[in-house]
């Protein structure tokens, strides 16, 4: 097997899974100016393109993804046999020491993006000797279990959810989804403040997070107490199946209003009802280690555990 490398326009014609949003080419460009180079690659057996990757590199590194909390190697031929994914993963292996990369680094999706596919991938580079570096806990909700009338919803969470959840509807939280640029930058300022709170500053400058939102069909959402917003999301429809919320925060003097709670119910609802399958409520650890409390509330709004695989490999250069 061979692995070529074309432009992001070629990329484009060949590739035409989209299943995720952090797989395409103009995400990729947008993001270029983080990483020295971005590698398009097709991986080609006797003239026929088998699978698509998307690399960032810096010096001698080469990571994917190398600006989004995952991705993968999609396929371009479906339904390629295990051995053709393992031939894959020593070609690029030969790819990667012919120009001079001493190490690669893989973040997958959690499995239920697509397990059949993943599981092929993730056993590959195990048994090519990639060195598991994180296996993070990933949650995210089942829309159609959870897509249900308030009570039947609370009979399928945790009491502490169930509690949460009536705590806030008798606070007399409204939700706002945003929809103009003032309405935006309100949104972004309350997480921002509620991830500095609790010690993880926001990655994205607002900027970057608007140019990446015009790429992406997206919804902001603000809970208000009264006229304060007190929670803020940004989600991002990856698919036609799965939304993923990129940033939430809560306003610190407002996490007893239980406002969360009350989005995360109303964006079930929202999602569900639009025909989506999965609310990706992303990882509650960091590198493999769990943040109790936030796994516990994830647990408690009906969030389902899965798991995100993370690999490294070293190689010698001449």
């Amino acid at each position: 097997m061979d692995v070529l490398r074309v432009t992001a326009e070629e990329y484009t014609s060949l590739v035409l899974d989209r299943r995720i949003f952090f797989n395409e080419p103009v995400f990729c460009e947008l993001n270029r100016d983080k990483v020295d180079e971005v590698y398009y690659l097709i991986f080609m057996r006797e003239k026929a393109a088998k699978f698509g990757l998307i690399l960032g590199r810096t010096g001698d590194l080469v990571k994917c993804p190398f600006s989004a909390s995952y991705s993968y190697p999609v396929e371009i031929k479906k339904n390629e046999k295990l051995a053709t994914y393992d031939e894959a993963v020593q070609a690029l292996e030969n790819y990667c020491i012919s120009i001079g990369v001493s190490e690669i680094r893989f973040t997958f999706p959690p499995m239920f993006y697509d397990e059949h596919i993943l599981s092929a991938w993730i056993s590959s580079f195990y048994r090519c000797n990639y060195e598991l570096t994180k296996i993070d806990v990933n949650y995210a909700i089942d829309l159609e279990e959870m897509n249900v009338d308030v009570e039947s919803y609370g009979q399928l969470i945790t009491a502490k959810g169930r509690k949460s959840l009536r705590r806030a509807q008798r606070n007399g939280l409204t939700i706002q989804k945003c929809e103009t640029e003032e309405e935006y930058a309100e949104a972004y300022e309350i997480v921002k403040m509620g991830h500095e709170f609790k010690g993880f500053p926001v990655r994205m400058s607002f900027e970057q997070l608007m140019d990446t939102m015009k790429l992406v069909d997206h919804d902001v959402f603000i809970v208000r107490n009264g006229e304060i917003g007190i929670v803020a999301e940004f989600l991002y429809r990856i698919n036609k199946e799965i939304v993923q919320g990129i940033y939430t925060g809560t306003l610190p003097d407002h996490a007893g209003d239980n406002g969360m709670n009350m989005l995360t119910y109303f964006t079930i609802n929202y999602y569900g009802n639009l025909g989506y399958k999965i609310l990706n409520k992303e990882i509650a650890t960091e590198d493999s280690i769990p943040n109790y409390g936030l796994c516990d509330f994830k647990e408690s709004v009906g969030c389902r555990r899965s798991l995100k695989y993370s690999f490294k490999k070293s190689f010698k250069v001449n």
